[in-house]
């Protein structure tokens, strides 16, 4: 790199938020500071890399720190799963469920260049580090390797949304020309490019932190990110050996409250804040909870900008560990008209929706409250809402006063994984199948599943992936599940439902979803993109 290189802080100081919009201000140039002259102290380094943190670690519910604003809001995009759907003034989230998405898009086009920023910043980091006076030279690696890992997650986000995308491993700007000529590698090259860095990584980085600092990659987080990586591309056997070194790590555990409260409950409440489940997290990633999340009668401007699906809900057990397809027609009708009667349902479901009757600082009833009414805006469109992370504490918080942390992977998706690649591999009756899918149900205060019930492999298939949809929902693992097992077509393509409005006694309906099989499980690559990159040939992900 040439020592006369500017240095780009894109999206890190430099990224002004326009009005409440998803645009930016984008300056190349803003200090005119290079890098002979940036990179002399610690300070330098470390102020750098905090600025990558913000901007490359998503948040849960929308936030206007970090320079990604939608683009890395993971909560929100429960709205183009069967999880939710997604209202408010975001018409992108909007369009995909619909099929109106296109390359030219805005949204896919920040996911695309943000990422590619952090790539860039990254880069930045390693080819300067070694020129910054720190005394401890193993704090020095540690930082590289913070780096390198960070690089190494953004482009998996970049293969997880849009398939086999560019290497780039060294700074960069989308004006340079190596920037206008980056081809694809293969598919195989780019998975052993990810994980040899973070293989890499990995060695420099510890197994554990501080809590003041155990937002920062770690060893742990390297192998949660290969397990994401080798899933995504069903190798199964990597993907075991990657789980099995994080296991064997004996840092993480499953969460147990000491508390009467619930322990699933608990894990996304202040009062687990530090605790041993989180890999991968954003400090105060929640901060706009109350405003995007909670209901206008409660929260002042409330948004509810994500509404919980009848798929999601029904899809719940009873607390006796019962689907609802296994009651009997009369109990159906019950649990389908008031989801949570009896208070009689996996504790998951109260945890993550907010149905009528129940509370957030007060009864919660979108049939009849006039704020709430469904399909009003600003209210939800099914007549239930998502308010996982939200508590009632941050009722009067608006759009960014909750300090709630956002867990961005968590140890049991990393068991899920787990279990799922066991039972592809044809190791479905492997004992830690059972083990680890009981552990998870039990701590959310379910019976361990009925063997003379799932006692195949197909059976087992069935139940981790209920399991992974109702414990990880409204995480933003939802949409790489649907492309991973490839259903796209089964569950998210035709009309989307609420619960029964109890004036009609109908189910409420919300759109006509579509979904093409040929096309729809990448999203396409920017047109601006394929504009200007000769090296993609002109060529965009199929259909696209």
């Amino acid at each position: 790199m040439k020592k006369s290189k500017i240095i780009t802080t894109i999206l890190v100081s430099t990224s002004v938020l326009l009005s409440g919009c998803e645009k930016f201000l984008i300056r190349d140039n803003p200090t005119g500071i290079t890098d002979d002259r940036f990179w002399r102290v610690e300070s330098d380094l470390t102020s750098y890399l905090e600025t990558i943190y913000n901007n490359a670690i998503p948040a849960g519910a929308l936030i206007t720190d970090g320079g990604t604003y939608q683009a890395n809001s993971l909560m929100q995009m429960s709205g183009i799963t069967d999880e939710g759907v997604s209202r408010a003034n975001f018409g992108s989230w909007q369009n995909f469920p619909i099929g109106l998405l296109t390359p030219s898009d805005g949204y896919i086009s920040d996911v695309y260049r943000y990422n590619y920023a952090n790539i860039s910043d990254c880069s930045r980091i390693l080819e300067n580090y070694q020129n910054v006076y720190i005394a401890n030279d193993e704090l020095k690696k540690r930082y590289a390797a913070e780096a390198r890992a960070l690089r190494a997650y953004a482009h998996l986000k970049l293969y997880e949304f849009f398939g086999v995308v560019p290497i780039v491993d060294h700074s960069i700007k989308f004006s340079d020309e190596d920037a206008k000529n980056l081809p694809r590698p293969t598919e195989a090259d780019l998975v052993a490019f990810i994980s040899r860095e973070l293989d890499e990584a990995a060695k420099d980085l510890p197994t554990s932190y501080n809590v003041d600092q155990a937002y920062r990659m770690s060893r742990g987080a390297c192998h949660a990110l290969q397990v994401r990586l080798y899933m995504n591309n069903k190798n199964y056997p990597k993907a075991i050996e990657y789980a099995k070194k994080l296991i064997d790590l004996n840092v993480y555990q499953l969460w147990k409250s000491n508390s009467s409260k619930n322990s699933y409950a608990s894990l996304f409440s202040y009062d687990a804040q530090n605790n041993s489940e989180r890999i991968l997290f954003r400090r105060a990633g929640n901060k706009g909870i109350a405003g995007r999340m909670g209901p206008a009668s409660v929260v002042a401007n409330g948004q509810a900008t994500i509404s919980a699906t009848g798929a999601l809900i029904n899809t719940y057990e009873t607390k006796q560990g019962k689907n609802l397809n296994e009651l009997p027609a009369d109990s159906i009708a019950i649990y389908k008209k008031t989801p949570n009667y009896n208070n009689n349902r996996d504790p998951r479901l109260s945890t993550s929706v907010l149905l009528p009757g129940a509370r957030f600082v007060r009864p919660y009833d979108p049939f009849n409250n006039a704020t709430d009414l469904v399909g009003k805006t600003f209210a939800t469109v099914t007549g239930a809402l998502c308010t996982k992370y939200l508590q009632e504490e941050d009722y009067n918080k608006g759009f960014g006063g909750a300090t709630i942390n956002f867990m961005v992977i968590r140890y049991a998706e990393i068991l899920l994984s787990y279990v799922e690649a066991l039972v592809e591999s044809g190791d479905w009756q492997n004992p830690d199948v059972k083990k680890y899918l009981n552990e998870i149900r039990n701590r959310a205060g379910l019976p361990t599943y009925n063997e003379a019930i799932y006692n195949s492999q197909a059976k087992i298939r069935e139940l981790y992936r209920r399991e992974r949809f109702l414990e990880l929902a409204f995480e933003g693992t939802r949409l790489i599940d649907i492309r991973r097992w490839r259903i796209g077509t089964e569950v998210l393509n035709g009309p989307a439902y609420g619960l029964i409005d109890p004036k009609t006694n109908e189910v409420v309906k919300v759109e006509d979803r579509v979904f093409d099989a040929n096309r729809d499980y990448l999203w396409p690559i920017p047109q601006t993109e394929i504009n200007n990159n000769t090296g993609l040939n002109g060529q965009n992900n199929p259909g696209w």
